[in-house]
């Protein structure tokens, strides 16, 4: 059972956040990935700036067309909206590029990594 389920109350403590249709990884940890531009981002997004649950944060857009080295697969996670571990596909972490803090909240020391969903990079392959 989570710690923080049994703090605030007899809550679910695992959420599914993944559809039942997902297909398997496709972007895997050392995997060399393009985040796509920002028009084709922008394509993927709905309200709130984001897909499938997942925020695409205006201090990302810099990173549109750079090429990144992903770090590792997001599979779950505390939400400390909620203090729920959710489970999920499709979201990995980019080597190095983590928040700084935001125009609207300012700086931050945290150093929390961006959810970036595999939509919107594009896996280079390597030359053999």
């Amino acid at each position: 059972m989570n710690v923080f389920s049994r703090i605030i109350g007899n809550r679910k403590s695992v959420k599914s956040t993944i559809p039942s249709s997902s297909p398997g990884p496709r972007i895997k940890q050392g995997d060399l990935v393009m985040v796509k531009s920002r028009k084709e981002i922008e394509a993927t997004l709905g309200d709130w700036n984001s897909l499938k649950g997942c925020s695409f944060m205006e201090e990302m857009w810099p990173y549109c067309r750079t090429k990144q080295k992903v770090f590792k697969r997001v599979e779950r996670f505390l939400d400390e909206r909620d203090y729920l571990i959710k489970k999920t596909k499709g979201l990995v972490l980019l080597e190095g590029i983590y928040c700084k803090g935001t125009k609207d909240f300012g700086p931050c020391d945290r150093s929390c990594f961006y959810f970036w969903r595999e939509e919107w990079l594009e896996k280079i392959e390597e030359a053999k």
